[in-house]
């Protein structure tokens, strides 16, 4: 019982996949976030692992050499623990991705190294077995006496440190050594290989992607602040600018992106809890995802429509005639019409509308413009029609929709 709340616990903290073989190699335990498919490969890897375990008391062995992927081996209790796989670095470049395709790797978690350490040391300090009485410890080279400090606290930390990266000098060790204990509690910060990853997948426009995997994507950071909501809203305004700054690179313009950027931060400081600050992060990564997704999406429709409806959206506070958008268009308003309803499945004049809808939406959500000047604003020609066509898309009248969302 007590092996299976630690190995729980790790796994939920760190995300890190954790199976338990006997000394035969046969599995009898796994603890995971996500269940994987082991492939050939991988079965290739467990066998060799648990093989060296017989003789060896922690073992890394690297995934492939094109991949930041890597596995632990360590010998327990009468057990073997394999700790990963997990990728240690990010996975999104084309020959990563196009190697992954090929030899249907199924993706892997990530896991900080440091993080991946915590967990090994722990369960080498916890559930080693006769820690004293064997005097080989593998690749580390301790012997008689010092074997005991193998399995103590920040020197076991050290030790491992030194098995993953020998030649490294001795004050980088001290260095991460230091690191390693003041993030003890998982207040580290994420990687700049993981904040690429996050980003990139909104600059892809992957909106599903981050729909189904944005809590294994969340960057973690540390608590600077004593007053814990208002140290998570600032990072929070970093996450949705980085966001908006993301779908820019993906597509969208400038004025889009930070108009994003703006709507979504007058919507955090309406957050009352962390809770809801974690949401609307979430939220906007995979809004602006979405959008870069739309905006590719239409590089591939029609050159007529798609410049039609960006007139139309620039034009949205005026009176927009079909015959003048077909002149600018070249074409007879006839074509554009059939080529517009052929393309979005609707009339080119309810896509008028629908535009000039959702622009009232947005005052009414964040101006103080009354009603009457609103349907001046974008053009509707009195107040009677704008409310007509407003309650005919929304459901409501324009005052009982402010209502309802203030």
């Amino acid at each position: 019982m007590r092996r299976k709340i630690l190995l729980r616990s790790i796994v939920m903290l760190t995300q890190l996949p954790v199976y338990v073989y006997d000394r035969n190699g046969e599995e009898i335990e796994k603890y995971e976030i996500i269940s994987r498919n082991v492939n050939v490969f991988e079965s290739s890897l467990i066998r060799e692992i648990n093989q060296r375990l017989k003789t060896e008391n922690f073992v890394v062995m690297e995934y492939h050499d094109i991949l930041p992927v890597r596995m632990y081996g360590l010998r327990g209790a009468g057990h073997n623990y394999l700790l990963g796989p997990f990728a240690y670095g990010s996975l999104e470049s084309e020959e990563i991705q196009l190697y992954m395709r090929r030899e249907k790797i199924e993706d892997f978690p990530r896991v900080q190294i440091r993080e991946s350490l915590l967990a090994a040391n722990l369960i080498l300090n916890t559930l080693s077995d006769d820690r004293c009485q064997s005097s080989s410890v593998g690749r580390s080279g301790v012997e008689g006496p010092d074997r005991e400090r193998f399995w103590d606290g920040d020197a076991g930390i050290d030790l491992l440190e030194s098995c993953l990266k020998e030649d490294e000098d001795i004050r980088m060790l001290s260095l991460v050594s230091e690191e390693l204990r003041q993030n003890d509690n998982f207040q580290s910060n994420h990687t700049q290989d993981e904040e690429n990853a996050l980003y990139q997948y909104i600059e892809q426009g992957d909106a599903e992607y981050l729909q189904k995997n944005y809590d294994f994507l969340y960057l973690s950071h540390p608590v600077i602040l004593e007053d814990l909501r208002r140290n998570e809203e600032y990072m929070a305004v970093i996450g949705i600018s980085l966001a908006s700054r993301a779908a820019i690179r993906g597509g969208l313009t400038s004025k889009e992106g930070f108009l994003v950027n703006d709507i979504y931060l007058k919507k955090l400081s309406q957050c009352k809890s962390i809770t809801e600050i974690y949401d609307l992060v979430k939220e906007a990564h995979i809004y602006c995802a979405s959008q870069v997704k739309k905006k590719r999406q239409a590089r591939i429709t029609n050159q007529y429509v798609e410049r039609c409806k960006k007139i139309i959206i620039s034009r949205r506070l005026e009176t927009i005639e079909l015959g003048e958008l077909a002149e600018k268009m070249g074409i007879s308003k006839e074509y554009l019409s059939r080529l517009f309803k052929q393309h979005e499945g609707i009339p080119i004049v309810e896509y008028i509308l629908n535009v000039k809808i959702e622009a009232a939406c947005n005052m009414l959500k964040y101006s103080d413009r009354q009603v009457n000047e609103i349907a001046d604003y974008l053009s509707f020609g009195s107040l009677s029609y704008f409310s007509r066509i407003f309650k005919k898309k929304m459901g409501v009248s324009p005052q009982q929709y402010r209502k309802m969302i203030n």
